[in-house]
Order: C-alpha cells, then sequence, then structure tokens
C-alpha cells in the first residue's frame, strides 16, 4: 500500500511538471491583435494603466511574425521590440529587435504567458505582469 501511495505521488508530479502548450492556451488563441490593459510588478496587487497618445496593438502571427500598429495602422518596431517570436509551451521568445539610432538594446528576455484566453491575455517578463485584451 505504501509503495502506492508513492507511486501515485510521484506520478502526479511528474504530470502536473510537464506542461504542452495547451496548459495555458491553445496556440491559435495568441495569433490576434492584442492591446495593451495594465501592467504591475509581481510583488504589487497595484495595477497601472497607461494613458497613450493613440491606440497601440501588436499582432502575434503563426508564422511567428509581430506586426505593431498605431490607430490601426501598420508601424515598425517599436525600439528593441522582436519583430518575430516563436512560442515554446507557456515560454514566449522574441527575435530579431528593432534597432535604433543612439539606442543600445539589451537581448531580449524570455515571456511566460501566465493566462491566455479569448478576451484575456497575460505576460510575465522577469518582474513585470502586463495584461492584454484583443484589439478592436
Amino acid at each position: 500500500m505504501k509503495k502506492l501511495l508513492i507511486f501515485s505521488v510521484l506520478l502526479a508530479a511528474l504530470s502536473s511538471a510537464c506542461r504542452s502548450d495547451d496548459s495555458i492556451g491553445p496556440s491559435d488563441l495568441l495569433y490576434k491583435r492584442w492591446h495593451l490593459l495594465q501592467s504591475r510588478d509581481v510583488n504589487n496587487p497595484v495595477w497601472f494603466m497607461y494613458d497613450t497618445d493613440a491606440y497601440y496593438d501588436t499582432e502575434y502571427r503563426s508564422d511567428g511574425t509581430l506586426i505593431y500598429r498605431r490607430n490601426a495602422i501598420v508601424t515598425s518596431a517599436p525600439c528593441c521590440a522582436g519583430n518575430r517570436f516563436e512560442r515554446k509551451g507557456v515560454i514566449i521568445q522574441y527575435s530579431e529587435p528593432e534597432s535604433c539610432l543612439n539606442v543600445r538594446c539589451t537581448p531580449a528576455a524570455n515571456v511566460t504567458i501566465t493566462i491566455l484566453k479569448d478576451n484575456l491575455l497575460e505576460l510575465q517578463t522577469g518582474d513585470r505582469i502586463t495584461q492584454y485584451t484583443p484589439a478592436q
């Protein structure tokens, strides 16, 4: 009986440790236009909303391309932002960053998808959590 209990605990631990692409949400839920809603630090429950000069959104395409828009017009990527991405389970790796004059970009950090639903995308980058809603 004791061996069966140990085996059951080990099996449960192993199965919960193995996360597939669908553990946070199907890949196709990511492939749409997302608009920044709010951000916060991991250790702070208070969300910050941004008042920007325009309506910005980012589109994740199934071919790994990122498209940036300002007021529904395609623009170039912001300085140091990736032009491409690859999803590996719950991790998004950005690549091909946009370079700008007099700006030194740091290597892109891996981003963790913490929530992926039809109406909400939540990403964690280091100590920052950011939420997005589908773009209008």
